[in-house]
């Protein structure tokens, strides 16, 4: 008798416990249900919101083309989302609003004047970050198309020995580059930090070389204020690789050690 109680008890619970998940993703799929037709009414209902889909539509289309890096997509993603969900917030304040106050209110304007202010400064913000990510890549493939930066001659410099490649790890975390002219002395660290490049400033410096122009990586560098040479590192292998493959498109003659 008692084994049998126990055994009817378990199975309920059990039966509890089964219910008790369906219940959990019959859930989980109606509120995917609600955010969709949430999603679908301000596609249909809001110009901008179309606006907005086309332009993230061209962002990632060019990012593929450019074939930005991962850290370039995940900003680029949360801008996207950034104007969307501003986008979403200010159609759901329009709404409470038309509810709460069906006559013309000044306070009804306020509400949303400041949610249609939130998707300015959040379309606004995303329009800066797509120019500061795309437009340097953007500008390269111009360049190379046609050729619209000036190549250094060996006519300009007298005691031209090669280029030269520097590269070294910032304290702000980055990895920084220079190109500068060969000379028969060692550069210091001094002349090499002075005009720091990102990887984009050195692919538009190697575009800017005349072809077959020898460009050396160099890994020492002396430093005037310990009477040292110092030992630069070198960026990932991915980096390297990149920078190599690129001056080969250029036919620059890179010989990295």
């Amino acid at each position: 008798m008692v084994e049998g109680r126990l055994s009817a008890a378990l199975g309920a619970t059990y039966a509890r416990k089964i219910m008790t998940i369906k219940e959990f993703f019959s859930s989980r799929i109606a509120a995917f249900g609600h955010a969709f037709r949430g999603w679908g009414y301000v596609l249909k209902t809001q110009h901008n919101a179309w606006v907005h889909s086309v332009v993230a539509s061209i962002v990632i289309v060019l990012g593929l083309w450019l074939g930005l890096p991962p850290r370039d997509w995940a900003v680029l993603v949360l801008a996207i989302a950034m104007v969307f969900t501003a986008e979403f917030i200010n159609t759901s304040i329009e709404a409470v609003v038309d509810l709460a106050s069906p006559v013309h209110h000044p306070l009804a304007k306020v509400g949303k004047d400041v949610g249609a202010a939130a998707v300015l400064v959040a379309a606004l913000s995303a329009v800066l970050i797509g120019l500061l990510i795309l437009g340097p890549p953007l500008w390269q493939k111009i360049d190379d198309w046609f050729g619209l930066s000036p190549q250094i001659t060996r006519t300009e410099h007298t005691a031209f020995k090669g280029m030269e490649l520097y590269s070294w790890h910032g304290q702000d975390g980055n990895w920084h580059y220079a190109i500068l002219v060969g000379t028969n002395r060692n550069k210091t660290l001094k002349e090499i930090q002075a005009k720091p490049l990102d990887l984009q400033g050195v692919k538009m410096s190697i575009a800017q070389l005349p072809v077959g122009e020898p460009l050396f990586g160099q890994r020492f560098v002396f430093d005037e204020d310990t009477g040292q040479m110092l030992y630069l590192n070198l960026p990932s292998v991915d980096v390297i690789n990149e920078i190599v493959e690129y001056a080969r498109e250029k036919q620059i003659n890179l010989q990295i050690p």
